[in-house]
C-alpha cells in the first residue's frame, strides 16, 4: 500500500505550467493514493483554451469551479458553471472546457482512478514550454498514451484546446 497522510496548504504542491494560460498543482498523485485518485488545482486566465471534447475510457473525471466561471462542455450541453458547481462526468461522455471568460478561474479536477494522471499534465507542459506550440500530431498521441481520446466536435469555439 502506498497510502499516506499528507497535509497541503494554498499554493503548495508540484505544479506546471501549461502555456501561458494555465497553471496546474498536483494535491493528490496516483502513487500516493494506490492509483485511486489524482486531485489538481487548475488556474487558467482569461481566455484560456482548456481541454478540446474528449473522453476517457477507463476513468471518472469530476469538477468543481472554485473561482469564476469555467464553460464546461458535457454531453452536447455547455455549462457556464460559476463557482461552487460540481460536475461529474463519467467514462465515455464526452466532455471538455475552457474560459471564455474575462475574468481568471479556478477548478479542482478530480479523477478515478488516478493512475499516473499528473504525468500527462507534466508533458502537455512540457509540449508548450518556452513558446512552443505542440503539433497535432504530438497532442494525439499524448492523449491516447493517458486514456484521453477527443471526438468530433461541431460547435463554434474557437481556440478550444489548444494553448
Amino acid at each position: 500500500m502506498t497510502q499516506f497522510s499528507k497535509t497541503l496548504f494554498p499554493g503548495e504542491g508540484e505544479s506546471v505550467q501549461i502555456g501561458t494560460t494555465t497553471h496546474t498543482t498536483f494535491k493528490a498523485v496516483g502513487k500516493e493514493t494506490d492509483d485511486r485518485i489524482g486531485l489538481f488545482e487548475h488556474r487558467m486566465k482569461p481566455g484560456a483554451p482548456g481541454a478540446s471534447p474528449h473522453i476517457h475510457r477507463h476513468q471518472l473525471e469530476a469538477f468543481y469551479v472554485l473561482e469564476g466561471t469555467v464553460e464546461i462542455y458535457i454531453d452536447g450541453e455547455h455549462v457556464a458553471a460559476p463557482a461552487g458547481t460540481y460536475i461529474q462526468v463519467p467514462e465515455d461522455v464526452p466532455h471538455g472546457f475552457h474560459n471564455p471568460f474575462d475574468e481568471e478561474a479556478v477548478m479542482l479536477i478530480f479523477f478515478s482512478p488516478g493512475k499516473n494522471r499528473e504525468e500527462y499534465f507534466r508533458r502537455l507542459g512540457a509540449l508548450y514550454a518556452d513558446g512552443r506550440r505542440a503539433s497535432e500530431q504530438e497532442l494525439i498521441d499524448l492523449m491516447a498514451d493517458f486514456d484521453q481520446f477527443e471526438v468530433e466536435y461541431t460547435g463554434d469555439v474557437p481556440g478550444w484546446g489548444r494553448h
